[in-house]
């Protein structure tokens, strides 16, 4: 028995009203009937759904037990989406975060977060910052087995070649991902939801059909070159990748090491310095600057800035500054497990701009995630045991939005085999008088929500995206603490639109 302008059966309804009505929201009769005071709870539940939500045993077994429903989820779901819900969730709980001692302008309280968490005590000045650590702290290692395995079409299915967006008669297609070098088709009509803030977007959405992945590719001003702050340090670490692999395709890269020719710097491995460089891991006079400086090191300004436009097609694109510090290591060298010299630093300083597209980042990361599943001629040239490295290295980001994102939106009984990796950039530009936020990730898991009377069986998004938000207020603290939950609340919405296949 359907129930008339929501899709929650008479028993999903009346255990909802039960559930509703023990965490006080609901106090109408349990009688399955969805009328103005289950409309009035199932609103206050959406709204309630927040990021730390500090709850007693009893309310938070509540809650579980009620987000534990498909159907009282994709109503959730529903709700969010109705007006400008999301932003305020985030602002308000950006707001409580500074209240309380968590967070300010320094530490703000997603892209700060750390995929560790916080320590109380462990930031100078926040004494009451304690975060836990990510819930996907654990899957991080299994990352790179589960991006190189593919739907079957039997327990789990993609979207096919064509599909329909969820409430309308449009139907988008896929198409076969570009050859190194092209640039594809890039749709401008589909992100009009953004906030004017976010000025630049470049969205890839994967379908695996016949075992290789399709692709969908939106943009809002995707192609415009504009500083991405820290969000491009992933391009030096992938460069030195290929290159090292190019050289000994059977090595891999986490276990070589990096030597400093002058020997005053402590030998260290890439993986152990490509993690500190995504998760900010700042010690013995290691910075993610620096790092990030001295990996440029490992080839000039223009071989790098040629090497990316032979990846990406995007001709116009500059790549030749570094981040403002010097390199940790002036010319490093790569050594393998022999102590075999791999590839040798160059003298070169770099000196310039750092001016690429949201398209470009979204490339390189579908790239990276779906190695496995591209042609020859589209792949990045590097092997997928190298690549896997960098995988666990993103997936050690310091900006937690997309961990928020499942909170806020109620998805945590219903998202499996998580994979999010990313990279932050964030700065206060002095030349334009305004603080910018850059976010590029890959998202991808198999969604449960999907299985229902009308699709049986979970299906895989496989999602790559890259957003630039742009805020000037007059005031860099309010800036960076406003603009900290405009992301946040964009990537909310982005993966709400996904699972509800209104982005397709």
């Amino acid at each position: 028995m359907a129930v008339v302008g929501v899709k929650l059966s008479f028993e999903e309804l009346t255990k909802a009203q039960t559930y509703l009505q023990q965490l006080g929201l609901y106090d109408g009769e349990v009688d399955g009937i969805y009328g103005r005071l289950s409309e009035a709870a199932f609103v206050q539940f959406a709204n309630a759904l927040s990021i730390d939500t500090i709850l007693d045993a009893n309310s938070q077994a509540l809650t579980n037990n009620l987000l534990q429903i498909p159907a009282v989820v994709r109503h959730l779901l529903k709700i969010i989406g109705e007006g400008d819900r999301l932003f305020p969730k985030f602002t308000n709980a950006q707001r409580i975060f500074v209240n309380m001692g968590q967070a300010d302008s320094n530490y703000l309280g997603f892209l700060d977060r750390g995929v560790n968490g916080s320590i109380a005590g462990s930031k100078k000045g926040l004494p009451n910052r304690n975060f836990a650590p990510s819930p996907l702290l654990n899957h991080i290692p299994a990352y790179a087995d589960r991006l190189a395995s593919l739907p079957d079409g039997v327990n789990v299915v993609s979207y096919g070649e064509v599909a329909m967006l969820s409430g309308s008669q449009v139907r988008v297609r896929f198409r076969p991902y570009p050859v190194l070098g092209t640039i594809p088709n890039i749709e401008n009509i589909g992100l009009e939801f953004l906030h004017s803030s976010i000025q630049e977007a470049c969205i890839c959405i994967g379908s695996v059909v016949n075992g290789q992945m399709l692709a969908r590719w939106i943009g809002r001003n995707a192609l415009s070159n504009v500083q991405f702050w820290s969000s491009t340090k992933i391009l030096p670490l992938l460069y030195t990748i290929c290159q090292a692999n190019q050289v000994q395709p059977n090595q891999a890269i986490a276990n070589c090491g990096i030597f400093d020719p002058k020997g005053s710097k402590t030998s260290r491995t890439f993986a152990e310095m490509a993690q500190r460089i995504c998760a900010y891991e700042e010690t013995n006079g290691m910075t993610s600057n620096g790092l990030s400086a001295m990996f440029k090191q490992f080839t000039t300004p223009l071989a790098l800035q040629d090497w990316l436009k032979k990846i990406t097609g995007n001709q116009k694109l500059t790549f030749q500054g570094r981040y403002g510090e010097a390199p940790y290591i002036e010319q490093p060298i790569l050594r393998d497990v022999t102590g075999a010299n791999v590839i040798s630093g160059v003298k070169d300083p770099h000196r310039g701009d750092n001016l690429i597209s949201a398209y470009d980042l979204t490339r390189v990361v579908s790239q990276i995630a779906w190695h496995r599943h591209l042609a020859p001629a589209n792949r990045l040239p590097a092997q997928w045991h190298s690549l896997s490295t960098l995988i666990n290295a993103m997936g050690q980001d310091t900006a937690r939005y997309i961990d928020a994102a499942i909170m806020a939106l109620g998805l945590s009984y219903f998202i499996d085999k998580p994979v999010v990796f990313s990279k932050m950039g964030f700065g206060y530009s002095d030349q334009r008088k305004q603080t910018e936020l850059t976010y590029t990730a890959c998202i991808q898991f198999i969604d449960l929500l999907a299985k229902s009377h009308d699709l049986p069986l979970p299906k895989v998004r496989s999602v790559n995206m890259t957003l630039r938000a742009v805020l000037n207020l007059k005031d860099p603290v309010r800036e960076a603490l406003e603009i900290d939950a405009r992301m946040a609340a964009t990537v909310a919405d982005i993966l709400r639109r996904i699972v509800t296949e209104e982005l397709i």
